[in-house]
């Protein structure tokens, strides 16, 4: 299978980890981290592919230079260090999580790239090269953002930011698509805007208000000795939050959450 759809798919779950109750997903990443140490091949693969997937260049000769270097660093893997047979470790993880990857289509960046790191080159496969090698230069020179991260950064910390907040508010739309109310229009909007001051203005909101709900229910609920335990342990989270100063998409979700869940108790 292709390597850069499997990729895709280890990030998704990640990403669907921070906007569900189903954790899973981090546990499935941090394997397929694990994988991805002790194999030079898929090492190397994550690296290569990640770079010409964000990388901008100007020139066609530069591009073509890069792109050729790139490809280059496969052909000491070969056999069984090939990128094909590396690939069914991140199978085979997939399947012990009952994750069907059957049906995932793969991109045509990705399909151009592993065409020109595994397609042995002779007179049937010329036309195929070269028909990927086109493609990848042009994508290579078309405008993108650009993300200057090294190899330890990408493999340790690789969230794709727009990806992630596409997947989010997808997950809120689907929760609460029936009855939108103004607010959660609002958060919607300042989600998909990603402007980072807005998003942190929303999330102190989003803070305080729930505070304030978690301390009138604690007023509420002052003789239960079990809902009250869970009420200061979900203050206590709401602390640790304050204390993060981030002000990520998930943390937005997971407030918003948290003080649903406290209107409707």
């Amino acid at each position: 299978m292709n390597f850069g759809t499997l990729k895709d798919i280890f990030l998704e779950k990640l990403i669907e980890s921070h906007t569900t109750e189903d954790k899973s997903g981090k546990d499935l990443y941090r394997n397929f981290l694990k994988i991805l140490k002790e194999s030079e091949t898929l090492r190397t693969a994550f690296i290569v592919f990640k770079n010409l997937e964000s990388k901008t260049i100007n020139t066609e000769t530069s591009a073509t230079e890069y792109l050729k270097e790139s490809i280059s660093l496969f052909d000491k893997y070969r056999g069984d260090k090939s990128l094909p047979t590396e690939c069914k470790k991140l199978q085979n993880l997939l399947e012990s999580y009952d994750i069907d990857y059957s049906k995932k289509e793969t991109k045509p960046l990705h399909k151009y790239i592993q065409d020109l790191i595994v397609t042995k080159k002779d007179i049937n496969s010329l036309d195929k090269i070269h028909e990927s090698k086109s493609n990848v230069i042009s994508w290579l020179m078309s405008e993108k953002s650009i993300v200057n991260e090294s190899e330890d950064t990408i493999i340790n910390k690789n969230i794709d930011p727009k990806k992630f907040l596409d997947i989010a508010t997808q997950k809120f739309n689907e929760k609460y698509k029936d009855s939108l109310t103004e607010e959660e229009k609002e958060i919607l909007k300042v989600l998909r805007e990603n402007n980072e001051e807005k998003t942190k203005t929303l999330v102190s909101n989003l803070i305080k208000e729930t505070i304030s709900l978690v301390n009138q229910n604690l007023k509420d609920y002052d003789s239960n000795v079990t809902i009250k335990a869970k009420l200061l342990e979900t203050k206590d989270l709401i602390y640790q939050m304050m204390e993060n100063n981030d002000s990520s998409s998930s943390k937005v979700l997971r407030l918003y959450e948290l003080k649903n869940n406290l209107k409707n108790d």
